[in-house]
């Protein structure tokens, strides 16, 4: 398959040659009106989409490389005139891995797994940590012979709920294993604090200063590892006011499974409407599957459940109550307290099985394998 690229982005070309089905070659701009490649691959530095347009004149797969300046231009385009080029835009901000994957997916229809569910909350003190460990640990519970790993990338060090004193190993700690590719699954787990058998932790970075050191292809490559060696990885990416953040932001890109958190309140809604509006747009990961209300209160005074999801536009899998006592389990780093009730439990259940369903591990199949271990009892 003949590739044809017009860009100064000599890594992405060399990561393209890789691929043995592919034979790729440079061209020029002058080249393109003659193009005789079944793929074109366009930088947005060198070929301007409105040029771009003028100039394809074949039937090949065209991979417009785009940046945040192109995003009022292509809001104004015919999305029609676009399929009829066969266009396709690939979203600033995206590594030479991601494009390259992005590529690969849509000529050759590759599935990737699907087991990375990231938490984003549309505040601070929404609950999105809390949401994620819940979700994380009920995971481990369900699933014993199932690997479950928990990241920290909202630029803190998590473990709001985890009484984790006796271990001080943190993201810092793979930093330069990360930037050098030397990090294994195995030193992975050694700077993971493990809180059973089956789950892993990784704390955030504890120097604050430290948070803006990360590259993109850092966090890449920390959740491909994950991806490839873990069952289930859950993501606490924090909130809209951590998305100046390199790690928030490509920990939101690199899962298809966006889950957004939110409470009632005005404040939250507005702080999401900017952060989509200025950044989670243009970045194309404004779309999240799901919305979790927390703290939802039965309320005159607030909106209701309805109401909120015509705001946010996103449906919605359940609502946590407010609990009197979740200041005390918060002090006590008690998460297990809130299992207690039973409206919680529930919703966190129904968040644990559209994990599992989405993953392939659907709530039948524990139940067939518990009916069959205790026949052959």
């Amino acid at each position: 398959m003949r590739v044809n690229i017009i860009s100064n982005d000599f890594e992405l070309i060399n990561k393209l040659k890789e691929i043995n089905v592919l034979n790729v070659k440079s061209i020029s701009e002058d080249e393109l009106s003659d193009n005789d490649a079944d793929i074109l691959v366009i930088s947005n530095k060198i070929i301007g989409l409105n040029k771009l347009l003028s100039l394809k004149n074949n039937d090949a797969a065209c991979f417009y490389m785009s940046s945040n300046g192109d995003s009022s231009f292509i809001q104004k385009i015919d999305s029609s005139i676009l399929e009829l080029k066969k266009i396709h835009i690939i979203p600033p901000k995206r590594t030479v891995s991601q494009i390259q994957e992005l590529i690969l997916n849509k000529i050759f229809k590759t599935n990737n797994k699907n087991n990375v569910f990231t938490f984003f909350g549309t505040d601070s003190k929404v609950g999105t940590t809390s949401i994620a460990q819940s979700t994380a640990l009920n995971l481990s519970k369900r699933h014993k012979n199932k690997s479950v790993i928990m990241l920290f990338l909202d630029g803190q060090t998590g473990f709001d709920w985890i009484d984790s004193s006796s271990n001080k190993s943190c993201l810092s700690d793979i930093k330069i294993a990360l930037k050098n590719n030397f990090l294994t699954v195995s030193n992975l787990k050694e700077s993971c604090y493990q809180y059973s058998p089956n789950l892993f932790m990784l704390k955030g970075e504890i120097s604050l200063e430290e948070n803006v050191y990360y590259h993109q292809n850092d966090i890449n490559s920390l959740i491909n590892l994950c991806k490839d060696n873990f069952d289930f990885v859950i993501i606490d990416a924090g909130n809209t006011m951590n998305l100046s953040l390199r790690m928030t932001y490509s920990a939101l890109i690199n899962s298809d499974n966006r889950i957004l958190v939110s409470d009632q309140m005005p404040k939250s809604y507005e702080m999401f409407s900017k952060g989509r509006n200025q950044v989670l747009e243009y970045l194309k990961i404004s779309d999240f599957k799901l919305l979790v209300l927390n703290k939802y209160i039965q309320n005159g005074m607030l909106p209701k459940k309805d109401e909120l999801a015509d705001k946010y536009q996103i449906p919605i899998i359940g609502a946590l109550p407010y609990l009197d006592f979740h200041y005390q389990a918060a002090i006590e780093k008690n998460i297990s307290a809130f299992e207690t009730e039973k409206a919680y439990k529930n919703t966190i259940l129904t968040i644990v099985e559209y994990v599992e369903k989405k993953c392939g591990m659907e709530l039948n199949e524990i139940n067939k394998r518990k009916f069959l271990s205790f026949v052959r009892r």
